[in-house]
């Protein structure tokens, strides 16, 4: 009769049990402890009155102990369970490490064995262990590496140091964390290898996590060609490694120009890719550096390496073929511009001819406010903004010049300072015409003086509209002006 008593209620635990867990699954809860729960109320069952008539008055009191001992075991148990890792669900609290759990449940559980085992079987455990002095010693002597571990562990599962799945660097030791317990720390590394590193040795080290702010960060070299523009071979990097679906956007990648190296100039690569999400850290440069070498030779750009070669020198190129595109660009931009239409065709060649072609990168001011200067600049290819300095310091874009603009007409005419500063947007190409290239052309043509003034003139009245500090002339001033300019130079 006990032992259907004892069924009905172990049956009645375990269907309670289930739908416990069954809440805790839905609502995404920490399921209880159904194994140590179930092994208790099994043995509870089993050590019942018609167990005990099968044996001896010893051997009821060694069941009565381990029956005992289970049930208490599975409620403290089931307290810790409620009291800790219920609420940590919740939100209410961190989520206490498993070590924590386990520390808690071997003190308690110690505490209950001792008062148990003196109360059913009369035996003092405290007593027989302290008065051993031998083997107290042999204890404490064994524990000291172990119970520097179980605390270093303790103290790396209660920190924030790192967590599981993290890549980070243990005293040179580097790979993926997949368990930290009571005494060691376990890492999976690059090569497929499983590394376990003692507690103290990791808190006693300097670590290097990696993905502490939910990313990893990936950093590496390349080495392009010198004849390829800096500009064009960071926008072509940036745009591969924005194409990656496994770059992150947020924080964005970077390309850098690191250093101009022996054969080659080197670019330094950042970007970042998100935790736990394959390619890994190799495997993700593998990919990238395999994409770089084919954008390079999709653009008939180089990869070069430090290889002397003995060549037969190549046939002298005609600076005059070399020239002839990049005139034919600079011609096609002065007909665009409302400055140069009096010139006839023959004068913009000459003008062409005896004039220089620079280039700037994006960022570089190429002419600053309340500078001085003697030339002007036809813009060939890229964009410039015409920026404008208050007096407290601030900068104001008046507006932003594509190709086929001038700036600096004035400057070049009149003598006067640079009214703005103009910096470039990207990477730019510009024709530099300065003072002596009109002079000549005036020399040859002394009416262009007139026209070139009425074009200046004109430029006066749309620099007044937009708010620059150039002054006012009268045509009688302007002209004296640019006379003196252009032909006492030429004299």
């Amino acid at each position: 009769m006990e032992l259907l008593q004892r069924l009905l209620v172990a049956l009645l635990a375990t269907v309670a049990l289930v739908a416990v867990a069954e809440l805790c699954r839905r609502r995404r809860l920490v399921l209880p402890p159904a194994r140590l729960v179930l092994l208790a109320m099994a043995s509870w069952v089993v050590i019942g009155a018609e167990t005990r008539a099968l044996l001896g008055p010893m051997a009821h009191r060694w069941l009565d102990l381990a029956g005992l001992l289970l049930l208490c075991f599975a409620a403290v148990r089931l307290v810790l369970w409620v009291g800790l890792e219920i609420p940590s669900s919740l939100g209410w609290w961190r989520r206490p490490p498993k070590l924590l759990v386990q520390l808690l449940m071997l003190g308690f559980g110690g505490l209950i064995a001792v008062v148990v085992v003196r109360q059913i079987l009369k035996i003092e455990l405290l007593g027989l262990i302290t008065t051993s002095a031998v083997l107290t010693a042999v204890i404490g002597f064994a524990s000291q590496g172990l119970l520097k571990d179980l605390i270093a562990g303790l103290e790396l599962q209660l920190g924030d140091n790192f967590a599981i799945g993290d890549l980070v660097d243990l005293g040179g030791h580097q790979g993926v964390v997949e368990s930290v317990n009571w005494r060691d720390t376990c890492l999976r590394t690059i090569e497929g290898t499983r590394l376990v590193v003692p507690n103290s040795k990791v808190t006693d080290d300097v670590i290097v996590n990696k993905m502490a702010y939910g990313y990893c960060g990936n950093r590496f070299e390349v080495g392009l060609d010198y004849a390829i523009p800096p500009g064009q071979v960071r926008a072509m990097l940036l745009t591969l490694l924005g194409d990656h679906p496994q770059v992150l956007s947020d924080p964005k990648p970077l390309v850098r120009v690191k250093e101009f190296g022996d054969s080659a100039i080197i670019y330094e690569l950042q970007l970042w890719h998100p935790k736990g999400v394959e390619p890994g850290l190799i495997e993700l440069r593998s990919e990238l550096l395999e994409q770089i070498w084919y954008a390079v030779h999709r653009n008939g750009w180089t990869i070069p390496f430090p290889v002397r070669e003995l060549r037969a020198a190549p046939p002298p190129v005609d600076p005059e073929q070399e020239r002839q595109p990049a005139q034919a660009k600079a011609l096609a931009c002065l007909s665009l511009n409302q400055l140069f239409n009096v010139l006839t065709s023959e004068q913009q060649g000459q003008m062409v001819a005896s004039s220089s072609r620079v280039r700037f990168g994006a960022g570089e001011s190429i002419v600053r406010e309340g500078d001085g200067g003697n030339s002007l600049f036809l813009l060939m290819d890229g964009r410039v903004a015409v920026i404008k300095h208050r007096d407290d310091g601030s900068e104001v874009l008046v507006c932003e010049l594509a190709a086929g603009e001038v700036f600096g007409e004035m400057t070049l005419f009149l003598d006067a300072p640079r009214s703005t500063t103009v910096r470039a947007l990207r990477e730019c190409e510009l024709l530099q015409v300065d003072r002596d290239c009109f002079s000549r052309l005036i020399a040859s043509n002394p009416s262009l003086l007139d026209q070139l003034a009425e074009q200046v003139e004109e430029r006066l009245d749309e620099l007044k509209a937009i708010g620059t500090r150039s002054q006012r002339e009268s045509r009688p001033d302007l002209l004296a002006t640019m006379r003196r300019l252009l032909m006492n130079l030429r004299n």
